[in-house]
């Protein structure tokens, strides 16, 4: 049987139990020598096996053996307690009715191998009969032949007398069946003398099987952890360890590491139209296509959404370089079926290189983002290697950000209005409301800047909502003072109209302001409604049923399309200001003008030209019927005291 230090049983039957006693009634019986009750604590304190002789009440007079068993630390936790009547010669008739009780496998075998005892368990474990032991059982036939020759050595050490040694194999039934077993075993002397070895088996089947799921479901886990779901492909965590290994192999033997990011244009056109299904499919199918142009020893990765990443290592020249990354926007060029559809896409690469010298992998992953995002400000399909130049620019942008964010804090932003004016009366219709940002140290950032830098970082959001409050709360001001009412024209980005509470923001605005709905009219660009028309045209007959109206800016220069048009429910179309260079004279922009007007008047929409700067080009727009202008030739964008002198002129 198998005991602890503590001296408890932790492998032996019921039957056995009552027959021999639990051990510590074991340490209470009639040593020769009093110093033996301490015999098994004495067995796990020195390591070495203890034997003390005492008189049992059922046996007679027994032998009672303690042999640790090390583990893989050297230490002992168990050990296995032999009892026999006398120095072990056999196995007695008593001991072998105990041991057939044991629900463990207990064997005896000598020198070559042969089981001379089995008891009962055993036999029917291994699906033996007794006429089957006595005719010979070699203890190789029960163990798999994967295992035999480890096993075998175990064997061979304990019969050269080492103690207490243990073993895991996998063990064989008499028609083939396999289970796992832990096997401690022992020499077995007589006369002094080692005659074989003796030992036990334990079945550690369901052990094992809740190892094996455990590291099945490690495995799992750290496969996830280390891969994108979708494609499989290695994520940034595997990635950045790759880099590392690839940059430290490309220091030492002097061959340059490239590092390419590629981001699929214009991606969420097509989960906003197909579905995400069709998306991801998109994305496996280009992972297929990706992984057939490189080597073995390339890594490709997925950072999630529609952004790849490429480690090309050992790059033997530039211009094989650039031979791959045209192979690879190439790739993202060809037609693919998805499901029912043919979907033909563009990338933006953006690449950078150890050339340049000893970097870590955050900084080179870092510089081919922004060769990315430069490849992308060119219109994207192509590709853009990292330049100091680009960083100085982030730099700059990064800080450009930084002041904006704390202006908005500072409330340094106002605005200034432009008025609008009615060609055939002259009078001020309303105004367009242009916000500008007093900059430290009296300088005036222009605006084209600063709004183009607020909605690559999210700061149009709210940029755009104190324009739309500050817009409003003025012209409810200038109502409140006397003067005739007026329409001011808000700006909208197409970020901020693709906003879900975009809605429900203007309409919270006005009731917070109090500024009646048919005063407010919002102005958006056709790149703004294209981008999703369903939900655009959605938003704006939402809005006007509560009163508000739309204008579209810089009519002509996008989309233009005359189905749009006729679904929208617009009240304006500004005519962009480029169409008013050198007219009257320049018959391309005067048929432009001319056919746009004609457009807006099928349609009962008011026309608004913007930029007006010389009265040849009032009176020929006047000639044409327009309806509205602004411009430097009547005013620059002023000041909300500005506007109101104006107003009131115009009201005396």
């Amino acid at each position: 049987m198998l005991v602890n230090a503590e001296g408890h049983i932790v492998a032996g039957s019921g039957q056995t139990l009552p027959r021999l006693g639990a051990c510590h009634e074991l340490l209470s019986l009639h040593h020769s020598c009093p110093s033996e009750a301490c015999y098994i604590r004495l067995a796990f304190q020195t390591s070495q096996p203890v034997t003390s002789n005492m008189e049992h009440a059922e046996l007679g007079p027994i032998q009672v053996k303690v042999m640790p068993l090390s583990g893989a630390d050297g230490r002992s936790e168990l050990a296995i307690l032999q009892i026999s009547h006398s120095p072990l010669n056999q196995t007695s008739p008593p001991a072998a009715q105990a041991f057939d009780s044991l629900p463990q496998t207990v064997f005896e075998a000598d020198l070559l191998g042969r089981l001379t005892f089995a008891n009962r368990h055993s036999l029917d474990k291994f699906e033996y009969t007794a006429e089957d032991l006595a005719e010979g059982i070699n203890i190789m036939q029960v163990i798999a032949p994967d295992d035999r020759e480890r096993v075998l050595q175990l064997f061979f050490r304990v019969l050269q007398g080492a103690q207490g040694l243990s073993a895991e194999f996998t063990a064989l039934t008499k028609s083939g069946g396999r289970f796992f077993v832990l096997a401690y075993a022992m020499p077995r002397t007589e006369n002094g003398r080692i005659v074989g070895a003796r030992g036990m088996l334990m079945d550690i089947s369901e052990q094992k099987a809740v190892e094996h799921s455990l590291r099945e479901s490690e495995q799992r886990y750290q496969h996830l952890a280390h891969h994108n779901q979708l494609t499989n492909l290695p994520n940034r965590t595997l990635l950045m360890e790759r880099l590392q290994q690839l940059l430290g192999r490309a220091d030492q033997h002097r061959k340059p590491l490239a590092v390419m990011v590629l981001d699929v244009d214009r991606f969420k056109q097509i989960n906003n139209s197909l579905g995400n299904d069709c998306g991801n499919q998109t994305l496996c199918e280009i992972t297929r296509r990706l992984q057939q142009l490189l080597r073995q020893s390339d890594t490709l990765a997925c950072l999630g959404g529609n952004e790849f990443v490429l480690l090309y290592s050992d790059v033997p020249k530039p211009d094989s370089l650039s031979l791959l990354v045209q192979r690879l926007l190439d790739a993202f060029q060809e037609p693919m079926q998805i499901a029912e559809h043919i979907i033909s896409l563009t990338a933006s690469i953006g690449i950078a290189t150890s050339l340049r010298g000893p970097q870590d992998g955050e900084t080179l992953l870092r510089q081919a983002i922004i060769g990315m995002n430069e490849a992308k400000t060119q219109g994207g399909n192509c590709y853009a290697y990292f330049s100091q130049e680009m960083q100085n620019r982030c730099e700059e942008t990064f800080l450009y950000e930084k002041h904006m964010r704390e202006a908005l804090q500072r409330q340094e932003f106002y605005l200034h209005y432009q008025p609008q004016i009615d060609l055939t009366s002259g009078k001020m219709s309303g105004v367009e409301a242009l916000v500008r940002w007093a900059g430290p140290c009296g300088t005036n950032p222009s605006p084209e800047v600063f709004i183009k830098v607020a909605e690559d970082s999210g700061l149009i959001h709210p940029l755009g909502d104190f324009v739309l409050y500050e817009a409003c709360a003025q012209n409810l001001r200038w109502q409140k003072s006397g003067l005739p009412p007026i329409k001011v024209t808000v700006n909208i980005s197409a970020k901020q109209f693709g906003q879900p509470n975009f809605v429900n923001k203007v309409l919270q605005t006005l009731a917070d302001t109090g500024l009646a709905s048919h005063w407010l009219e919002l102005e958006i660009t056709e790149s703004a409604i294209m981008a999703n028309v369903k939900e655009a045209i959605g938003t704006m007959q939402r809005l006007q049923a509560a009163g508000v109206g739309f204008a579209i800016d810089d009519f002509g220069t996008g989309y233009s399309s005359l189905n749009y048009l006729r679904q929208l429910p617009l009240s304006k179309l500004k005519i962009d200001r480029s169409f008013l260079l050198d007219i009257p004279g320049n018959k391309d922009n005067e048929k432009l003008v001319f056919s746009i007007l004609t457009l807006a008047r099928s349609f009962d929409l008011q026309t608004v030209a913007e930029g007006i700067e010389t009265q040849d080009q009032l009176e020929y727009l006047k000639q044409l019927e327009c309806d509205l202008g602004q411009g430097y030739l009547f005013s620059r964008p002023v000041s909300p005291e500005a506007i109101h002198a104006l107003l009131s002129d115009a009201h005396c």
